[in-house]
């Protein structure tokens, strides 16, 4: 079989364009310091690479709403706890109007600061974040407790996504906490608040000592939402902790299939320099036509 100049120059430009495309390939890596950079680099770690990073971006979005749900449980203990300090007053206070020594006109006097209680406790009742009323269940987009102290928002949970298979309540419904409506042994703050009330006003002794069974209940009742509260941050500090170690995992699988071993890259780039350049010398030698006319 005759070998003529024309087949020679395009076995020599085949092998030239395949040495180049190595080093454009290399060229590449070395300039985005990845193995693949394009699906038909090697279509199953391509396929692999996208499954990791889906399962990245899944962790991203769990962690921004367990950050949510911490602010939005912070802000409710926070309320809690002031509720707790405002009922310890209250129940100071019918302790002491229950005693016979004090006065109608004392005891009208500390009516003035119950209702100035019950004012903060609507006013805690109505906490908001980010806009919304934390304690009015799924009617979050109004004030859940009106002056009177009736509540209008409902019992309806509201959860967060932790994971592809389990969720977080992060509410406590506001009629539980001080209206009483979870049955049971619940109470009504507020109506409590009022019978404590109409008794100082009435100097009605045993209708404040009547009230004090009440006010311990309340104050539990808002020491069992306390609970209840850091029970789910805890959850979510869990969750977070599994989060934060998949991920990690997740980014070093996704490194050792997409990241390039840098050094080894630039040394392969040079010596595929080196080859390149010599398989120009070398065609050059053995063509009579220049390279240029078949690059």
């Amino acid at each position: 079989m005759r070998v003529t100049e024309g087949t020679m120059a395009n076995m020599s430009l085949n092998n030239l364009q395949q040495i180049r495309q190595r080093l454009d390939d290399l060229q590449t890596q070395v300039s985005t310091q990845r193995k693949v950079n394009n699906p038909g680099d090697d279509p199953l770690t391509a396929q692999q690479i996208l499954g990791l990073q889906g399962q990245l971006s899944d962790g991203d979005q769990y962690t921004k709403n367990i950050s949510t749900g911490r602010s939005v449980l912070s802000t409710m203990e926070s309320a809690l706890a002031s509720m707790g300090d405002s009922l310890t007053r209250l129940k100071e206070i019918g302790t002491q109007m229950a005693n016979g020594t004090y006065s109608a006109d004392q005891r009208s006097q500390a009516s003035v600061e119950v209702t100035q209680i019950k004012e903060q406790l609507i006013s805690l009742g109505n906490t908001q974040f980010g806009g919304r009323y934390v304690f009015g269940g799924s009617k979050n987009d109004a004030p859940p407790f009106d002056t009177s102290g009736a509540y209008n928002g409902n019992d309806a949970d509201i959860s967060i996504n932790i994971d592809k298979s389990n969720s977080v309540v992060i509410n406590y419904s506001g009629g539980k906490l001080l209206s009483g409506t979870g049955g049971g042994t619940d109470v009504s703050v507020i109506g409590t608040i009022d019978k404590l009330n109409l008794a100082l006003n009435n100097n009605d002794q045993t209708g404040i000592q009547n009230t004090l069974s009440d006010l311990d209940k309340s104050m539990n009742q808002v020491l069992s939402a306390r609970t209840d509260i850091g029970a789910k941050s805890n959850r979510l500090d869990s969750a977070q902790n599994l989060i934060d170690n998949t991920q990690l995992f997740l980014q070093k699988a996704l490194s050792d299939k997409q990241d390039v071993d840098f050094t080894k890259a630039v040394s392969d780039l040079t010596q595929q320099q080196t080859a390149f350049e010599a398989a120009l010398a070398a065609t050059a030698k053995v063509s009579k036509m220049s390279l240029l006319d078949y690059l």
